[in-house]
């Protein structure tokens, strides 16, 4: 039966881009879902495919956050398990001046060396649509399943807003009784099988300084004759105090490095090396912001960043790792001992890591679908940014996976985004057999 379907993939994939294509001309970044979720997802899922249930799940005061909700019922008695696939429909948007940067216009996909160039493609239209499609092969086929398909498409996800997403996308397939052993999201993995993932916060650091006229720097910087004002009676240069602060965190992220022991995240991929390297622990200052006028010096500064964490730190140890560090400071500068700076974290974005065992049978059946498909030992590795899996797994209680084509490194988020076809191709025959061994058929 596998030989069947994927072969029916194979005969249907210039349809299989020809869809995908059509998603990606859909304008559709974070908050303004609404029209390809409506006019395209939903039709497509009512009208083409044998779904035995399709619906909008929309929290929303204003109705215009349309998720898409699906579900093949298993139609035979039997052992087989329930699966749902999920993935979002939002993009990262182009700016005009963004758009200069792009060789290909971004709304309209060009196939370049096998290669399809457009926003969306990576991050996640394509690798949405390789399961819808393995899902359709499924129903053409005439398999019989004795486990439910699931499946979600959300919005809200570039922007962490899975509180209007995935989690009320998740719960509602919950709240109908239907059980998920295991979800496995399309999020771009060069089809590696992301059993973890970070986990991210922002965080903000206010700095206060004394401001003073940029002719009288030397009397901050150098002793005076007796009786005449010097150092922090004079003036205190906020961002000599930022970048002070930028050194202990280099520091920091260093010594956070070091502990980077994990065998997925840490290692780079088991039994054999992912294509990504090791995931990421840090520290990223982003947004430096001092002084309002050129002629004096800065009486104030702040450090706005993120910080990406492993699946098996404490997010909230590393957090008080941070104000240890610029607390540190204080015993070496007078004016922090009274003046220290104010420090706040997760006020935007407080994103979870996920993390399940790649011993999970879920994972497991997904390694061997993959090797059915490829020929290739499956690479078990950590997901190298955040995913939709995080709140899932933390808020709905439902373990989850990711796995799919391309990866964050071909463009995502910006110019010349691009999927690689061969990927694409291969990661819908691999859903399509994780579907028949998981859900288990007859036949």
């Amino acid at each position: 039966m596998s030989e069947e379907i994927h072969g029916w993939i194979e005969a249907h994939e210039d349809v299989m881009v020809d869809f995908l294509e059509e998603y990606i001309s859909y304008r559709s970044p974070t908050e303004d879902e609404a029209e390809v979720q409506r006019e395209f997802v939903e039709p497509f899922f009512r009208d083409e495919m044998a779904w035995d249930a399709v619906e909008i799940v929309d929290v929303t005061d204003e109705r215009d956050r349309p998720n898409v909700n699906a579900v093949l019922v298993g139609e035979s008695d039997g052992d087989g398990r329930n699966i749902l696939f999920n993935g979002h429909s939002d993009i990262v948007d182009v700016t005009p001046e963004n758009e200069e940067s792009w060789t290909y216009d971004p709304w309209d996909p060009v196939i370049e060396d096998g290669k399809l160039y457009g926003r969306g493609a990576n991050d996640m239209k394509g690798p949405n649509t390789a399961m819808i499609w393995a899902v359709k092969a499924i129903m053409e086929s005439d398999v019989e399943l004795s486990g439910d398909v699931m499946m979600s498409i959300v919005v809200g996800e570039e922007l962490a807003q899975q509180e209007v997403g995935s989690i009320p996308a998740t719960n509602a397939h919950l709240n109908a009784g239907r059980e998920i052993p295991i979800c496995l999201n399309a999020e771009p993995t060069n089809n590696e099988i992301h059993t973890k993932s970070s986990g991210t916060f922002d965080f903000r650091i206010e700095i206060q300084g004394k401001e003073i006229h940029t002719s009288q720097k030397n009397l901050l910087q150098y002793p005076q004759r007796h009786g005449i004002p010097q150092g922090n009676d004079v003036g205190v240069d906020a961002t000599d105090i930022m970048v002070r602060i930028i050194k202990q965190f280099d520091e920091l992220e260093h010594q956070w490095n070091m502990r980077n022991a994990d065998e997925i995240y840490g290692g780079g991929g088991t039994p054999r090396p992912d294509v990504q390297g090791v995931g990421p622990i840090g520290i990223t200052c982003t947004i430096l912001e001092a002084g309002d006028y050129i002629a004096s010096i800065p009486g104030h500064a702040t450090i706005e960043g993120q910080v990406y964490w492993p699946p098996y730190a404490d997010d909230e140890a590393l957090w008080q790792e941070m104000k240890d560090a610029v607390e540190a400071l204080a015993t070496t500068n007078d004016w922090l001992t009274d003046n220290p700076p104010k420090m706040d974290c997760k006020g935007i974005v407080d994103w979870p890591a996920f993390d399940v065992s790649p011993d999970h049978p879920g994972c497991r059946t997904l390694g061997a679908a993959y090797q059915e498909v490829t020929g290739e030992q499956p690479v078990y590795s950590g997901f190298k940014a955040v995913a939709d899996n995080g709140y899932i797994q933390r808020d709905c209680g439902v373990d989850a996976i990711s796995m799919g084509p391309g990866d964050i490194s071909m463009g995502a988020h910006g110019p010349d985004e691009y999927l690689p076809l061969e990927q694409f191709k291969t990661a819908a025959k691999t859903y399509a057999s994780m579907i028949l061994d998981w859900c288990r058929y007859t036949g």
